[in-house]
């Protein structure tokens, strides 16, 4: 254990010294003691199943929702977060699932829980894989509210047996968080992750030094534990805040679209050699008005590109756009929510061409959990009498 987790060091070292190299950080400094307190933060997890566990009731607040289908789309995975403040010790990750297509939720059918209170678990991201298989991505940290140098991105595999969801053991699979889905290159083989390390908030110190331009793309395989360094974006100091990058394929030679979220609203990058280099970030202003906030990017089954953001200088006008060519032109629209604190779009598309979507709404006074489905040629003609709406949580 010792070995492999000295060989963890050596890989993370050569890759800071890589990427200081490239955005000229200060050098930093990582003890093989960090990999041993990041390997044993993963005992600080634990999964409940009963929904009316007292543990899982102090909801002051419920936020920042994935959204993940089965391949044969007969079951619907939401996650999000809660527990207490928010962001604070104590947060908990909670998964729902709808066995009929959205009419009906059946809520806390899984709870990432942190047995350490000094624990947080926060940012869950639901994936479908491209073998079928259901991953949960969650962030983790201790004492901090945001990442701390001690936790990272954790992964766990979903399925559910007919009875409840299962879960397989969590891994850790790199420092900072990941909010977004993967992109999985066919062409390539192999899957591109978009991590990134938040900025520390003022007061917050870590005994691990934060480095700049925390945008930072892995290659591997989830289900191994393999992250592997890959490329990064470089990002103005004064533009970041939480980046949540975001990757999307739009040819088969190489050719990617990165988004990320900026304090001026989304920006967005350019990648001709498959991500390994990216150009410098420019304002997106190809769909009009964008917000600090999440937002999603993605590919449908057709090729073409689905983003879905706030239309807005605020985090209201929650809407759909389509792009036929790349991103350049983003000509469809389809307005989901017009309402004032909706924020943090997911989306996932069945092969029976199904886009689900959620989002959260009024944090800590409504504190919906939103879900809405509707097809690429509901978007196309502007349909909003086919949107189907409903609330997952109670």
């Amino acid at each position: 254990m010792k070995n492999k987790l000295r060989t963890k060091a050596i890989v993370f070292l050569l890759f800071v010294s890589s990427t200081c190299f490239i955005l000229g950080c200060n050098s930093i400094k990582i003890s093989e003691k960090f990999f041993l307190e990041s390997q044993n933060s993963l005992e600080t997890a634990e999964f409940l199943w009963d929904s009316e566990d007292v543990r899982i009731k102090n909801r002051a607040f419920e936020q920042v929702p994935s959204v993940g289908v089965s391949a044969d789309g007969k079951q619907i995975f939401v996650a999000w977060y809660s527990g207490g403040l928010a962001p604070g010790p104590g947060n908990y990750v909670t998964v729902s699932l709808s066995l009929n297509a959205g009419r009906n939720w059946l809520n806390d059918k899984l709870v990432v829980y942190p047995k350490n209170q000094s624990y947080r678990f926060f940012d869950p991201l639901i994936w479908r894989d491209n073998q079928g298989e259901i991953h949960l991505f969650y962030g983790s940290a201790k004492d901090s509210l945001i990442w701390d140098g001690f936790g990272g991105v954790n992964s766990v595999r979903l399925a559910w047996d007919g009875k409840q969801i299962t879960a397989s053991k969590p891994a850790l699979n790199a420092n900072g968080v990941m909010s977004n889905k993967p992109t999985y290159l066919a062409s390539q083989n192999t899957t591109l992750f978009p991590v990134y390390i938040d900025k520390p908030l003022n007061g917050v110190i870590s005994d691990i030094p934060y480095p700049k331009n925390g945008v930072f793309i892995y290659s591997g395989n989830s289900d191994k534990n393999q992250f592997k360094p890959y490329s990064s974006i470089d990002i103005k100091e004064e533009l970041r805040i939480h980046d949540e990058p975001q990757l999307v394929e739009i040819s088969n030679s190489g050719d990617l679209l990165a988004m990320l979220r900026t304090t001026k609203g989304i920006y967005y990058s350019n990648s001709s050699d498959f991500g390994k280099s990216w150009t410098q970030i420019k304002p997106f202003t190809a769909t009009g008005l964008t917000t600090s906030s999440r937002f999603y990017l993605g590919k449908l089954s057709s090729g073409n590109l689905l983003l879905i953001a706030n239309n807005s200088t605020t985090r209201n006008k929650m809407t759909a756009f389509l792009s036929k060519d790349g991103g350049k032109t983003w000509p469809h629209k389809l307005m989901l929510d017009v309402r004032e604190n909706v924020s943090y779009p997911d989306a996932d598309q069945t092969s029976d061409g199904i886009i689900h979507v959620v989002f959260d709404r009024e944090r800590t006074v409504a504190k919906d959990i939103l879900y809405c489905q509707f097809t690429e040629n509901d978007l196309i003609s502007g349909n909003l009498g086919a949107i189907f709406k409903t609330k997952v949580n109670k």
